[in-house]
């Protein structure tokens, strides 16, 4: 399933905050592999773990979680079906590294500008480091966190 059509069981602020932001990740012009399907299903997963952070409307808390389910599930099926346990393991690991660190700063109220975008998009990262997308992404993603940034103010 098309992570577009994904968002569109999750309620309205969360489809406000994330439907352009989706749309750019998913643009497969920052695409350097042609496994379209694996990084996607990393984009998912990121996506996915953004979503942990969300509070959804009372009314929809199970459809939330369940939605986020799937999309923790398609990574984990895509990657299992295309044979990328090596992806796979260094994303999960990476990603338990980041949740840590990421916990360390809002304990010690020292997530920065800088500390999130590397916080928050280790799985989008590697897909950059590894030469799966171009960096050129980086700027849909520093432009989402600016406006997170805005709406917070």
């Amino acid at each position: 399933m098309a992570l577009s059509e994904i968002m569109t069981y999750f309620d309205d602020d969360i489809q406000n905050k994330y439907s352009n932001f989706v749309n750019e990740l998913t643009d497969d012009t920052y695409y350097l592999f042609k496994d379209k399907e694996m990084i996607e299903a990393v984009i998912k997963f990121n996506i996915a773990l953004l979503l942990l952070d969300e509070e959804p409307n009372k009314d929809t808390v199970e459809t939330h979680i369940l939605y986020n389910d799937l999309l923790m599930t398609e990574f984990y099926s895509a990657m299992a079906d295309k044979g990328h346990y090596k992806i796979l393991s260094d994303i999960v690991v990476l990603t338990k590294q980041s949740i840590s660190k990421k916990s360390k700063c809002y304990e010690m109220n020292q997530l920065s500008f800088k500390n999130k975008k590397e916080l928050l998009f280790t799985p989008i990262d590697y897909l950059i480091s590894n030469g799966y997308i171009s960096n050129t992404i980086d700027k849909t993603i520093e432009a989402f966190l600016d406006d997170g940034e805005n709406n917070e103010r």
